[in-house]
């Protein structure tokens, strides 16, 4: 979860020239009409919230596990795929391919994940950026 903080950003003319953090509104609005009053330039407090690479990543990892392939997970796959097929269909020989290319298509297919989730997490990191200015 991203915890909700207050920046107080302190603009000289059109430049933002300082940027404090408070986990506190409260905090933060004081400390802006404090210095306001004996500081030049204005103050202003905005919300956001702060982001952490580790807690998002601790976070996607309990739904990010893949299952391992197993007989059950053949079977599945197998049927699956011959429900779609319009010509004679060989399970057996389905579940034999799967089952001997079971880690070379578990790794496959973590890789694709990982690639994806990665993709994913980089887009989501950039969405959430405030940029102050």
């Amino acid at each position: 979860m991203q915890e909700k903080v207050w920046v107080v950003t302190h603009i000289q003319g059109l430049e933002v020239t300082d940027a404090n953090v408070f986990n506190s509104e409260a905090d933060a609005a004081n400390y802006a009409q404090e210095m306001a009053a004996v500081n030049t330039g204005s103050y202003q407090v905005t919300e956001s919230v702060l982001n952490s690479r580790e807690a998002i990543e601790e976070d996607s990892a309990r739904w990010a596990v893949l299952p391992e392939f197993g007989t059950e997970c053949m079977e599945c796959i197998v049927q699956e795929v011959a429900e779609d097929a319009e010509e004679e269909f060989d399970e057996a020989a389905c579940a034999k391919f799967f089952e001997e290319k079971k880690e070379e298509l578990q790794k496959k297919a973590d890789e694709m994940v990982h690639e994806y989730l990665r993709k994913e997490l980089k887009d989501y990191i950039n969405n959430e950026r405030v940029i102050l200015g």
